[in-house]
């Protein structure tokens, strides 16, 4: 009989793979941001279930805007995402972006766009 595999448990806390449901059309002006820990490197998973999407840009909107970095993520937006999809994965976030609201601009295939925030903490 095989011999089981060993279970093991990782130091500290893993990080979530946060989902967001991209819709066409303005977003509600109170709507929830995203929190993101970047210790724990959690992501951003953007989906779209009715038309294919990009990011096309990450500004941020917060009070200290001017000393936060232009990317949030490893990952830069729209470089490393030129096609249209229905999900896109941020990957983790950059350290320097702690503590600051981004808003994600999105581009719909059919031209219409929209904007969700994302906080970064740590």
């Amino acid at each position: 009989m095989a011999e089981a595999a060993k279970l093991y448990e990782m130091p500290g806390e893993i990080g979530d793979r946060k989902v967001y449901v991209v819709r066409e059309g303005e977003e509600p002006h109170d709507h929830p941001g995203i929190d993101i820990s970047i210790s724990k490197q959690d992501s951003v998973h953007w989906i779209s279930y009715g038309k294919k999407f990009r990011v096309t840009k990450l500004v941020p909107i917060d009070e200290k805007k001017d000393s936060a970095p232009g990317h949030p993520f490893y990952r830069e937006f729209p470089g490393e995402n030129p096609e249209h999809t229905y999900q896109i994965n941020s990957g983790p976030a950059r350290p320097e972006a702690q503590d600051h609201t981004y808003e994600a601009h999105f581009h719909f295939e059919d031209g219409s766009e929209a904007d969700p925030h994302i906080r970064v903490g740590p």
